[in-house]
């Protein structure tokens, strides 16, 4: 059905390519944090960074000796990706929509914002997809994800484990700038709190792009949790945030692998689940 590719890539230079870039990326996202101290950058600011990442991480790969067609998924593989998102969203709203009818607290029986304002929700959602989620993802998940793996010594159960818990660990450093400087929260209990959800979000998607290397799906995975397109209003208490994220990264993961193991039973399994394979 073509959900999956993950034939391994081949990086031709050293560890120092993918260092440079990630510090390129902390030091211009920090400077940009001065240049604009608002808790939320301007859309013409946010955009232009969008295209900023984007273009690193081409120029990443070119340095690498990598074709960005090998990264990037046939548009065939939009409609799997959008079989299998429809999937889990659709199973969320039906867990919602009973937790609200049955008076849980944080969950209201009634019309959300998106589907109370569905047009600008897809505004919202469609332009985090462009310039927030694929961006990153094919920074973190496509490029350095990749590149921790293979700089581990290879695909095997082992390297692709640490390469997505680098990863998660590096896409959540990458977003304490703008909290920290700009957000007022500062050095706290907050922090840890706002580092481990991230944290979580960065394990999600990179096993997902670990299970599928797709990286329409990881993206859209990424911009619909950053806008949940829900049917009911929900508020999470704050002191539940952490709890609430991991189980919906938890059953975001399984669906996704549940999904490969059924729309693509004849390609190879998950390197962790291969019977006897080398750890």
């Amino acid at each position: 059905m073509g959900l999956t590719d993950r034939t391994p890539l081949t990086f031709e230079r050293g560890p120092l390519v993918p260092a440079a870039a990630y510090l390129v990326v902390i030091g211009v996202l920090s400077a940009l944090v001065f240049v604009s101290p608002a808790a939320s950058p301007p859309p013409v600011l946010g955009m232009a960074w969008g295209v900023f990442l984007v273009g690193l991480a081409i120029g990443a790969f070119t340095v690498e000796g990598v074709s960005q067609r090998r990264v990037l998924p046939s548009a065939r593989a939009l409609v799997s990706v959008s079989g299998v998102l429809a999937a889990f969203w659709a199973l969320y709203n039906l867990v919602a929509v009973a937790l609200a009818l049955g008076g849980v607290v944080g969950f209201e029986a009634a019309w959300s914002r998106a589907a109370a304002r569905p047009l600008p929700y897809l505004a919202a959602l469609s332009s985090s997809l462009l310039f927030t989620a694929i961006p990153e993802e094919l920074f973190f998940r496509a490029y350095l994800q990749q590149r921790l793996v293979a700089m581990a010594g290879g695909d095997t159960r082992r390297t692709v484990v640490a390469g997505v818990a680098a990863a998660a660990l590096l896409f959540a450093v990458f977003h304490l700038p703008r909290w920290v400087l700009a957000s007022g929260h500062g050095v706290g209990t907050a922090l840890v709190v706002r580092f481990a959800g991230l944290t979580l979000a960065g394990l999600a998607y990179g096993l997902v792009y670990a299970v599928t290397g797709n990286l329409w799906l990881v993206a859209l995975c990424h911009a619909t949790m950053n806008y949940p397109p829900l049917l009911v209003s929900v508020h999470v208490p704050a002191e539940l945030h952490l709890v609430a994220g991991a189980v919906e990264y938890a059953a975001l993961v399984s669906v996704v692998y549940l999904a490969v193991r059924v729309l693509d039973p004849d390609r190879p399994a998950p390197v962790w689940s291969r019977k006897g394979f080398a750890s």
